[in-house]
């Protein structure tokens, strides 16, 4: 139901561009030939105005566009000022534009905001949002298993973190597809040491080593012994 209410939103706003770009060209036309010269001077003032209105509308002041304004300027404040980028990215996820896909991006991100502003209890609750549904999207999944296992990890929380990582791991070997940080890569190696998981975090990387493209790190197999 709530997928039909975005398809309808986004429905009427792709009509009502049309009809605004209908009218930005045809007015642009018309006045290359020279159609609004025999109009009075007040009447041809009012028509370019119009046009110029259309014109502000379509690139600014569509729900879409204005959303997207909200979206880019939380990414921008995310570790500059963690407590707006958390309120932008709030905002836009009342966007009523917004695909279930999209959402569980945003959530993400939100999840990650919130982690970064001090708010681990509200950052897992966004994650765990954005893994709800039936979505196909395995590298969000990825990403978002791996941001709940940082999170745990940070907080000491080693055997949640590691449970969370293990999940990502799944998905990333059946993927048989690997692109993580490599400073990332550290925290998730020392989650499994500290869990009492060594044994376990070398298999996981002697795997990720089979992967085309995957490549060794120093730092890694120092921490690891091998």
């Amino acid at each position: 139901m709530k997928g039909e209410i975005v398809n309808r939103y986004r429905l009427i706003e792709l009509f009502v561009k049309i009809i605004l770009w209908i009218l930005v060209i045809a007015i642009f036309i018309l006045k290359q030939m020279d159609v609004f010269e025999s109009l009075p001077d007040y009447l041809e003032t009012l028509v370019l105005a119009l046009d110029l209105s259309a014109a502000v509308i379509l690139s600014w002041f569509m729900p879409s566009s204005i959303s997207e304004r909200k979206f880019n300027k939380g990414l921008k404040l995310i570790d500059k000022d963690n407590d707006k980028a958390v309120l932008y990215l709030e905002d836009y996820l009342d966007s009523k534009t917004l695909s279930d896909i999209d959402r569980r991006h945003v959530l993400r991100i939100l999840g990650v905001a919130k982690h970064k502003k001090g708010d681990d209890e509200g950052a897992i609750r966004c994650l765990n949002q954005a893994l709800e549904g039936q979505d196909r999207d395995n590298d969000l999944k990825v990403e978002i298993l791996g941001s709940m296992g940082i999170i745990y990890s940070e907080s000491g929380e080693y055997q949640k973190a590691v449970e969370h990582f293990d999940r990502s791991f799944d998905i990333i070997f059946a993927l048989s597809k690997a692109h993580i940080d490599k400073t990332i890569l550290m925290q998730v190696i020392n989650a499994y040491i500290k869990a009492g998981q060594k044994e376990k975090a070398v298999l996981i990387y002697d795997r990720l080593l089979m992967i085309r493209g995957f490549k060794r790190d120093a730092r890694v197999e120092e921490l690891l012994g091998i």
